[in-house]
């Protein structure tokens, strides 16, 4: 008998992991929607569909690939092919750049010239861009088909699919849930995964756990029919004014991101409907309108029929939130995925649960990732509003968020400052990436030069530190590090099974190991110190741990710990600078 699951949601993401669970042989899957189905008012029924795979994060790209793969076997997906185009040198490096991505991982793409952009696409005007960047297998996605298709394909395995169901609480027992309870009656469950989108956050509340995302609206317009256009060539993106382009037969559509954030208050919100639609608001499309008719010259003579505004669901990094409640055993979250990734997303998930681990690295999207600071409302919203005003920006790794900052120091930060310290923000962390007071160092001299890409927030003065702590003595503030205590009789036993190395070991020993997945794959890298004998301290390894170096000639004592050795790298920052966006 496999696990009975509820699955709150029947959107795209919804319908993802029930279909995925299904075919795992996990069918006693009930899904609930507290609309009417097929089409419930969530943002996968007003979606438009565009899909574009490259991504600089390898997780994210290969959920997009999935989802396109997964799509035109099931019938909803026009593979038209996808085309980036370029009106500024920057925004043509960056092309580059997402080429070099795509080969990567595994996209098939080109980067073309000006000429061959006209080609690909019927509308746009000769020597109105730079270059591009084509990808054949990119297309449309049918949101609502999909979800339709999904539930039909795990209903045919045995799942429930019911509409006009609102979740009023989730049931638990002894730190696990036990079910759900709607307004026509309680469900009985062992995983209860919730997948309501912009709804996240109140079914969040409902289990005391705080869903960091934002609502936006988002501006969408058709056109009026084009003369002599019936539809045709790649989806289109014109990142350097935010906007983004699909056919529609002979109109069509468009989408701006160069509009204000519009956040929305889900207490103004209805359930019945199409509460993810608002109306339209002109005055915030007009300059994406005139943008519009720059690029593509057949739009001179069109107007804009009709429009709304959309509502979708934005996290303070802009990655989606995938993971198990700390706190609650069998609640599940998949918020904040969007169509390009929901399959993908919707497939790692349902092997999380069914295999015990998802086959995939999921650390950019871990519902968990973010620190208790980071979950404040005000730091959500601004963080979240930021995400929409960039996510067509061409964005650096470690390109610092600039508010609201600073929002964690260290105890040292008024040494740091007159050091010199260049500060950049990790977990809500000021942590110092060089210190100016070392450009004297002679080993300045010795560190390679960068191109100007390459060089953003970054000095050849942090390699010059890195090779002070490599080769003499350099001091360094951890405290913005992780520490775990692990203790108590079953404590050794515990970390022996999870970890690689030995750590039966007297107490003041320090070992490097490393964490593993089931498998055998790696998780993370740990240090682990013991305290005593039933008493460990566990110092996991983070993405963005750079510290800084207070290297000076007469420091007095060393560090080898994995930040030192990444300090040349100038890690931190942002992490991965995502355009996960249609």
């Amino acid at each position: 008998m496999t696990p009975r699951v509820v699955v709150i949601g029947a959107g795209v993401v919804g319908a993802a992991v029930a279909d995925e669970l299904a075919a795992r042989g996990w069918t006693d899957v009930t899904v609930l929607e507290q609309g009417a189905l097929p089409l419930p008012g969530g943002s996968s029924s007003h979606a438009p569909g565009l899909v574009f795979q490259t991504n600089p994060s390898k997780t994210m790209a290969g959920f997009a690939t999935y989802t396109v793969e997964k799509l035109v076997d099931l019938g909803v997906f026009a593979q038209v092919g996808g085309l980036e185009v370029a009106t500024t040198p920057a925004r043509l490096a960056d092309l580059r750049r997402r080429h070099g991505w795509a080969t990567s991982w595994g996209v098939p793409s080109r980067l073309v010239d000006a000429d061959e952009c006209a080609a690909l696409h019927p509308l746009l005007g000769a020597g109105r861009v730079l270059g591009g960047f084509h990808t054949p297998t990119d297309g449309l996605a049918d949101a609502p088909r999909a979800v339709e298709a999904q539930l039909a394909r795990a209903s045919g395995r045995g799942a429930r699919v019911l509409g006009g169901h609102r979740v009023l609480s989730v049931l638990s027992a002894h730190g696990r849930v036990t079910g759900v309870r709607t307004d026509r009656g309680d469900v009985p469950a062992d995983v209860v995964v919730s997948a309501t989108g912009f709804w996240g956050p109140r079914t969040g509340a409902l289990v005391g756990l705080t869903i960091p995302l934002l609502p936006m609206a988002h501006l969408y317009a058709r056109t009026t029919p084009l003369p002599g256009f019936a539809g045709g060539g790649p989806i289109l993106r014109h990142q350097d004014r935010d906007l983004y382009f699909r056919a529609h037969g002979a109109q069509l559509g468009i989408g701006s991101y160069s509009h204000r954030p519009m956040p929305v208050d889900l207490d103004d919100l209805g359930t019945d409907g199409m509460p993810s639609v608002l109306p339209f608001t002109p005055e915030d499309f007009a300059a994406s309108w005139a943008d519009a008719r720059d690029l593509l010259p057949a739009l001179a003579g069109a107007g804009i029929e009709s429009g709304f505004n959309g509502i979708f669901s934005f996290t303070p990094d802009g990655m989606p939130l995938v993971g198990e409640h700390p706190d609650l055993r069998g609640f599940w979250v998949a918020e904040a995925v969007w169509v390009t990734h929901s399959c993908g997303v919707g497939r790692a998930l349902a092997r999380w649960l069914v295999d015990g681990e998802p086959g995939v690295d999921l650390h950019e999207c871990d519902l968990n990732r973010f620190e208790e600071a980071q979950l404040a409302p005000s730091y959500v919203a601004t963080r979240s509003a930021q995400s929409f005003v960039e996510v067509y920006d061409v964005l650096h790794p470690l390109d610092p968020p600039a508010q609201p900052r600073p929002l964690r120091v260290s105890p040292f930060h008024p040494r740091q400052v007159e050091l010199g310290a260049v500060f950049l923000e990790a977990a809500g962390w000021e942590r110092p990436h060089w210190y100016a007071a070392n450009e004297g160092l002679p080993e300045v001299r010795r560190v390679p030069a960068r191109d100007a890409w390459a060089a953003r927030h970054w000095s050849p003065i942090a390699g010059a530190e890195a090779l002070v702590t490599r080769e003499r003595v350099a001091l360094y503030d951890m405290t913005p590090l992780k520490r775990i205590e692990v203790s108590g009789p079953g404590a050794l036993a515990l970390l022996q099974r999870l970890t690689t190395n030995d750590l039966d070991k007297p107490p003041g020993r320090v070992t490097y190991t490393l964490m593993l997945e089931p498998s055998g794959g790696v998780r993370s890298d740990l240090t682990v110190a013991r305290l005593g004998e039933r008493r460990f301290q566990v110092a996991p390894t983070a993405t963005s741990t750079s510290t800084g170096c207070a290297a000076r000639p007469a420091t007095t004592s060393t560090s080898r710990t994995s930040p030192a050795a990444r300090a040349a790298s100038g890690c931190g920052g942002r992490g991965p600078a995502t355009c996960s966006r249609p």
